[in-house]
């Protein structure tokens, strides 16, 4: 379990096309557990609840991992430290790439 004051974790490609993270979500996904008496997925960090597990894990990340994760664009290699802003830029700039769909 990685100590979520720490800031580097293991490479990979994240699910976004374009989008290469130094972080992958198997580090945030070590802090998410799922509730059954009250069929919510919690932060183990905090205890927030949310029914939907990318929504307690973008929690996870952003409340307990700012700037944390370097999140680069494939294409023009410019990084970002939020993963919604990689995706913004994705689709304003390289929306009309084939491989970016």
């Amino acid at each position: 379990v990685m100590d979520p004051n720490m800031s580097q974790g293991s490479g990979g490609v994240d699910g976004n096309k374009g989008a290469r993270v130094t972080a992958p979500d198997e580090i945030v996904s070590q802090y998410a557990v799922f509730n059954k008496q009250q069929n919510m997925h919690q932060c183990t960090l905090c205890n927030k609840q949310c029914a939907r597990k990318q929504n307690l894990l973008r929690h996870i990340e952003i409340m307990h991992f700012p700037d944390s994760f370097v999140y680069e664009c494939e294409f023009c290699h410019q990084q970002f430290t939020k993963r919604n802003k990689m995706a913004e830029h994705l689709a304003k700039f390289h929306k009309d790439r084939k491989d970016y769909v």
